[in-house]
């Protein structure tokens, strides 16, 4: 090309630059335009691109993670490159966060613990496909972590997976950090609100809600590690077993939680259960009396046939309380509930899955309402004497609103007589 524009500001004809440089006229002609050369050409796109983010994430968690198992998760995903691809990409990545510098945040013991859920997509749970969740907390302090698998993310169950983690810790932080989840932070008026149900949480139990700052993850980077981790190690080993059920999970992910106490923090030389000994003195006392109830509570009329009607299943009560309003108090992470009428019990039960159309109804209940009903069947005898001080409208009223009996003839003499 540098030649042909050479040969040509000399006077040379395109014909003879052509049999010079052994090329064709049209060769000659694109060589001579002034912006030959200079367009970038299309970079291929490298078959592996649409995966970088999900392979970024992991090498976050674990720059050294064992590539056969990720390789297998990516075909699953789609990927139809080969192996040597990967490893290329994923050396330049590790190289790059394996040499950024990192300023590492450490809280004071007791001070702070963070929170954050993981969805870990659908699982099958007592023979059915349904959407699992883990709640999860770590000690900032100790990096001791509490987990909870649960089907919904409401907030009663996140207020009971906070309960349910006091216990396990058997003390309390001072401080609880958390992204914008709905269920900790409200967006109100133009600024962040505690959710009041989470604030009379936090007053009850003396830990203080916290948000962290906005796009800094590392803020709550503990918890996200720990998520990672939990992903690619636990998840894994109990995934594609067979039908299990939400107890089953809490309890093979509590027995997991107890080896990994065991193991030695990277870069601190010590395990979570050392750490957490020195930790658990400065932080607050757990007292399980002082918990409010986070159940979640549904006020309900009690119908004709002794029923209350909640996601599509009917539960029975005694008979007594037909027409009353109850409330409905359920354990959103169990299931269990208690049906409350001013302040007493007047059954528990566990809740059906929503949209089963049962009809949960006890013997005592089906007692209670035929006596209730037989009770209020039976027709109210009217004496004579209560006939003949009555007016005449009163007289028909009472006649035609009570059930016919058979009495003595002389009873209608005296009717008559009254009316003349």
């Amino acid at each position: 090309m540098h030649i042909a524009r050479i040969m040509a500001k000399d006077g040379h004809k395109q014909k003879d630059i052509a049999e010079k440089l052994g090329v064709c006229d049209r060769m000659v002609r694109k060589y001579l335009k002034e912006d030959f050369g200079t367009r970038l050409r299309k970079s291929k796109r490298s078959v592996l691109e649409p995966f970088h983010l999900f392979i970024n994430d992991l090498l976050e968690d674990d720059p050294y993670i064992n590539l056969v198992p990720v390789y297998e998760r990516l075909q699953r995903r789609g990927y139809t490159g080969e192996m040597t691809i990967l490893r290329d990409y994923v050396r330049k990545v590790r190289k790059r966060i394996t040499t950024k510098a990192v300023l590492r945040y450490e809280t004071e013991p007791g001070l702070q613990a963070q929170v954050d859920w993981k969805e870990c997509g659908r699982w099958n749970i007592g023979g059915e496909l349904i959407k699992l969740y883990a709640f999860v907390m770590v000690l900032g302090y100790s990096r001791k972590p509490f987990v909870l698998f649960t089907t919904n993310m409401k907030i009663s169950t996140v207020l009971k997976a906070h309960l349910l983690a006091f216990a396990w810790y058997e003390a309390v932080p001072r401080e609880i950090l958390y992204d914008n989840m709905k269920t900790a932070w409200l967006y109100v008026s133009g600024r962040w609100t505690v959710h009041p149900k989470l604030l009379r949480l936090a007053s009850a139990c003396g830990f203080t809600p916290r948000r962290c700052r906005i796009r800094r993850p590392q803020t709550k980077g503990k918890v996200e590690r720990f998520i990672g981790y939990l992903g690619h190690n636990f998840l894994p080993r109990v995934a594609g077993s067979e039908p299990t059920t939400i107890d089953d999970l809490n309890e093979a992910v509590t027995a997991w939680l107890g080896e990994v106490d065991e193991r030695q923090i990277g870069g601190l030389r010590t395990t979570r259960r050392e750490r957490f000994a020195e930790e658990k003195p400065s932080m607050l006392p757990w007292v399980s009396e002082a918990a409010p109830d986070v159940r979640h509570a549904e006020d309900l009329v009690v119908s004709r046939e002794g029923m209350i009607t909640w996601q599509t299943n009917r539960y029975s009560v005694p008979a007594d309380f037909i027409g009353e309003t109850v409330t409905l108090k359920i354990n959103t992470v169990s299931s269990e509930a208690d049906i409350v009428h001013e302040g007493t019990v007047i059954r528990s039960m566990t809740i059906h899955p929503s949209r089963s159309h049962c009809m949960d109804r006890r013997e005592e209940d089906t007692r209670s309402l035929r006596q209730r009903w037989e009770r209020e069947s039976t027709p109210k005898t009217t004496s004579v004497s209560e006939l003949a001080s009555d007016t005449e409208t009163e007289l028909l009223n009472r006649l035609f609103a009570t059930r016919v009996e058979i009495r003595h003839p002389a009873a209608y003499d005296e009717i008559v007589e009254h009316s003349a």
